[in-house]
């Protein structure tokens, strides 16, 4: 099995390895991902992988619980996405952060022996066969942490029981978000699975304040956030919700989207803003008209723009990609609406919805809509907002869980 899976990841990178090469992305990190280091070689107690900012975020609490449970554990933190790697160095920067290594056994034979980890713990569904087996075979204890099994991938994992069954069983522990993901990781061969609980509820709203007066750009109006959009939300989001007179900050999930989105509409982009510590004016102090909104083409800021919100939508959501997560908002009191494609999120969202703790919308006229009963009903807003704050802080708790169970595999 693992030589047949080895040959076709040849024949993949053979076929792919002219898009790799022209995308500059892909061919500074080529090397790094194929196990190439320029360090001397350190061991870890963990390693975490997470795969990009949402999963990165995720990995932040069970991080903290993980160090006040065992302050002197060492951590090398991979992310597959560059705006993974961004998010880890700000988020732990006493840990070694790199790549995730290409699952060819060559590349995590050295990956492993270059940071030489204890314990693997993989959040979410981050299921690689050769990662996996290696790292077992050298003695590592391996977590599934915060595990899910989405509507869309369940069928094909099903499919392949026989394969996956194999190696989700090298798994010390298996922590699902839930009892409907911990029935389908048993459906596919995992043996051992318990339900944890979401680690998303133990955010921790980042209080730093921002590098941009944001107020001063709004000019007294109200901010909307268009948060995490993809592509087709962004088309039908802004001609919806711009007669509405707010201050709007879109902020496009891909940065590939940065461009396209900025030219759609009398915006100012993020990136060129002075931060306060500048001590330059603000392009709303300049004497021109205020901007009619914000492209945020950073990374890393958007869950801090979402206190100054007075409502947000969540993206990726009104196009069947899977949603995004409405933690963020919800937490700092903000009213949060979403569409109904959340299956990615399928939890949370049923949580929220629930408790009247956020809004299910079907298209960009009830996502213009909520905005608009937000901003001229005080009470409305202030009592949603409530809600989902409140939803937040009760359903905490799984960080410290899944921190415990990583420890008690270093004992």
């Amino acid at each position: 099995m693992y030589l047949l899976y080895e040959v076709a990841l040849y024949l993949v990178l053979i076929l792919g390895l002219p898009f790799f090469l022209l995308r500059r992305k892909y061919a500074s990190t080529f090397s790094e991902r194929m196990g190439h280091y320029r360090g001397a070689p350190r061991a870890h107690d963990v390693w975490i992988h997470a795969v990009s900012v949402g999963e990165t975020l995720a990995a932040k609490p069970v991080v903290d619980a993980m160090l006040r449970l065992r302050p002197s554990t060492s951590i090398v933190f991979t992310t597959t996405t560059a705006t993974g790697q961004a998010q880890a160095k700000r988020l732990f920067p006493a840990a070694t952060v790199t790549y995730f290594p290409l699952d060819f056994s060559v590349a995590v034979k050295r990956f492993l022996a270059q940071h030489k980890p204890r314990v693997f713990a993989a959040m979410e569904t981050e299921i690689w066969p050769n990662a996996t087996r290696l790292a077992a075979a050298r003695g590592v204890r391996l977590v599934l942490a915060n595990g899910r099994i989405s509507d869309r991938s369940f069928p094909r994992y099903r499919m392949a029981r026989p394969v996956v069954a194999r190696v989700l069983r090298h798994y010390d522990a298996i922590l699902a978000r839930e009892a409907q993901d911990a029935e389908r990781f048993r459906a596919i061969g995992a043996a051992e699975v318990e339900v944890a609980g979401n680690v998303k509820f133990d955010y921790v709203p980042d209080e730093r304040p921002l590098e941009l007066d944001l107020l001063a750009l709004a000019a007294g109006r109200p901010i909307i956030v268009l948060g995490s959009t993809m592509e087709g939300e962004d088309e039908a989001l802004l001609p919806a919700v711009l007669p509405l007179g707010a201050f709007v900050v879109v902020a496009p999930r891909k940065p590939e989207r940065f461009d396209v989105v900025a030219g759609m509409a009398d915006f100012v982009r993020r990136s060129v803003i002075p931060s306060r510590a500048a001590g330059e004016e603000s392009p709303a102090g300049r004497g021109s008209l205020a901007p009619l909104g914000m492209t945020l083409d950073t990374i890393g800021e958007l869950a801090r723009v979402y206190r100054y919100a007075t409502a947000a939508f969540i993206g990726g959501s009104l196009v069947p990609t899977g949603g995004h997560n409405p933690i963020e908002a919800a937490a700092v009191g903000v009213p949060t609406c979403f569409g109904p494609h959340m299956s990615n999120f399928r939890e949370i969202a049923s949580v929220f919805l629930r408790n009247g703790a956020a809004a299910e919308v079907r298209n960009a006229q009830e996502v213009a809509a909520f905005f608009r009963r937000m901003i001229d009903d005080a009470e409305a807003r202030r009592a949603m907002g409530e809600r989902g704050r409140r939803t937040v802080e009760e359903n905490r708790g799984a960080a410290e869980r899944t921190a415990r169970r990583i420890v008690e595999l270093l004992a």
